[in-house]
């Protein structure tokens, strides 16, 4: 026979008293879930000017030559130009997507092995070298 109450229904009814509070919430008129009316006057817009006027960047520099280009951002140019290999083509992908796969299969046949011994593991054969104990039933000695 079933129980009467399942974990089902317990849920259920309080689930269902607040689906029903909310509904009373939004349904009435004086609740305060309801949008406001548009009976309000849009705020005067004012052209004053702004108090405080936009800062003058002074960190700016002044001299063209700071801004040019220096020969280290040439070798790193021609460094990015050389070592552009697709990303397949480094060990380093390689390595990782292995760790990879080997994890993944590492965690199913683990966890095959984990969830069989949890749920009991093979039937094992009756010992029968045990001093009054005869073998009844499903390899489970008496």
């Amino acid at each position: 026979m079933a129980p009467a109450f399942t974990s089902r229904t317990r849920v259920g009814a309080p689930l269902a008293l607040v689906c029903a509070f909310l509904a009373v919430m939004v349904a009435t008129p004086w609740s305060s879930a309801v949008a406001a009316e548009d009976t309000e006057e849009p705020k005067a817009i004012t052209t004053e000017p702004s108090s405080s006027a936009q800062a003058e960047d002074t960190d700016k520099p002044n001299d063209k030559s700071l801004l040019a280009r220096k020969p280290a951002d040439d070798a790193v140019a021609k460094k990015a130009a050389e070592d552009n290999q697709p990303f397949y083509d480094k060990w380093q992908f390689w390595a990782v997507a292995g760790g990879i796969v080997a994890g993944g299969l590492l965690a199913y046949f683990g966890g095959k092995a984990l969830y069989h011994s949890i749920n009991g593991g093979d039937v094992r054969p009756c010992n029968m070298s045990t001093f009054m104990a005869g073998c009844i039933g499903q390899g489970e000695p008496r």
